[in-house]
């Protein structure tokens, strides 16, 4: 990816996959450390967020003009994996506010420039498909709900908002608001087994008014049909909504996996014994060869999935090539045995760490939880992504709103 002179938070030029991968991966030692505590918190260690924006990686998916980079998906998947090996919770609360960066980034220019002013700026992304309304008022729309699982709300200023719109009309739609946190109540609700730390409360809101040109309608964002004029011809804004959210699901899970098998191949070395066996040195058992082996080869065959579905949305971006039938339904299947690949290495890491794998000191435990709340993510769910999968192979329509 080559390199240009705008501005960047820790340099002169906008920076390739390469460096950015680079500084994401010289976090991880950070986020290691903060990891207990942002779990504790639940939410981000305000240390850790700095550490992004210093790191320029809040900038991912914000338009050039504005100091950002316009990384591609591969990149976005790359760094997340980097973050992910430090903090599962990090990696993933990066990854949707890139997202309600690049959602934002196509939205009309001018709201654009009040919302970029601040190029490191929050924006939570949350799609619930029901249980919100928007109502026509004059030049915009009043806007009451309840959404969940708003990931990083904690240190955002605004979110994009699903909604439908004029239920009672003749004609409904659904629609995507920008709105600002201002204004609205986050639930302190979070309380969870796994990526505790994301901080993804339910927020509420009551008769919120948004203009109009803050909205999208989904069936545009489906189709690509964007209201930016100064981003239109650039590939990464000419991506379909849907290949965005597929994506950031498989960004989650390859820095958790890559983490828990650094950390059992770290106690594979340490020399010690397998209790109650003749195995002194635990490294000379066959059987740690082959739980190393088969979780070390399913995380490379997940990883294939996971980045060839993120080279595919490039293509299609650089090309400007509509996605062929079925397509969508592909990569989602992807993702979602990609994960299934993922989760099974890490429960094959955990319980062949043994007994001292439970206590809370052990980074295990919790990748090990981290894994199985990804695991149940409803783009990243394996039943889910294969159906649609498997319909497409068969000929059939998609049974899915996003599809």
């Amino acid at each position: 990816m080559s390199t240009s002179t705008i501005d960047d938070p820790v340099g002169t030029e906008v920076p390739g996959r390469e460096e950015l991968v680079a500084r994401a991966a010289a976090l991880v030692p950070l986020l290691r450390r903060n990891a207990e505590r942002c779990e504790q918190e639940q939410k981000l260690p305000v240390e850790n967020v700095q550490a992004l924006q210093d790191a320029g990686l809040l900038r991912l998916t914000l338009p050039r003009r504005f100091g950002g980079y316009e990384a591609d998906t591969r990149t976005k998947v790359e760094v997340c994996r980097e973050l992910g090996q430090g903090c599962s919770s990090t990696a993933w609360v990066a990854a949707l506010w890139s997202d309600g960066t690049q959602f934002t980034s196509l939205l009309p220019d001018h709201v654009q420039d009040e919302v970029f002013a601040d190029p490191d700026v929050r924006i939570t992304v949350s799609f619930p498909l029901g249980g919100t309304v928007a109502v026509s008022d004059g030049d915009g729309y009043r806007l009451s709900g309840r959404w969940p699982f708003n990931t990083g709300c904690a240190h955002a200023t605004y979110a994009i908002r699903s909604a439908v719109i004029d239920p009672e009309s003749d004609a409904p739609g659904f629609g995507m608001f920008l709105v600002p946190y201002e204004g609205m109540t986050i639930l302190d609700d979070w309380q969870t087994s796994g990526l505790s730390g994301t901080g993804s409360n339910t927020v509420t809101g009551q008769d919120i008014w948004v203009p109009a040109d803050r909205m999208m309608h989904f069936a545009d964002a489906q189709q690509g049909r964007f209201a930016t004029v100064r981003n239109a011809g650039t590939p990464l804004y000419r991506t379909p909504i849907i290949s965005t959210i597929l994506t950031t699901g498989s960004s989650g899970l390859p820095g958790v996996a890559k983490a828990a098998l650094e950390f059992f191949i770290g106690k594979l070395k340490s020399g010690r014994p397998i209790t109650y066996t003749g195995y002194g040195d635990q490294s000379t058992a066959p059987i740690r060869h082959h739980q190393a082996a088969e979780a070390a080869l399913r995380i490379r065959a997940a990883d294939a999935l996971t980045f060839e579905a993120a080279d595919i949305v490039d293509r299609h971006a650089a090309d400007d090539v509509p996605y062929a039938e079925g397509e969508h339904a592909q990569i989602w299947g992807q993702v979602a045995y990609a994960t299934q690949l993922y989760a099974e290495a890490v429960e094959i890491l955990r319980a062949a760490s043994g007994a001292s794998a439970i206590h809370k000191s052990s980074p295990m435990q919790r990748l090990a939880r981290d894994a199985a709340a990804l695991k149940v993510h409803a783009i990243m769910s394996p039943t889910t992504g294969l159906e649609f999968h498997g319909r497409a192979l068969a000929g059939l329509a998609p049974n899915s709103p996003l599809l």
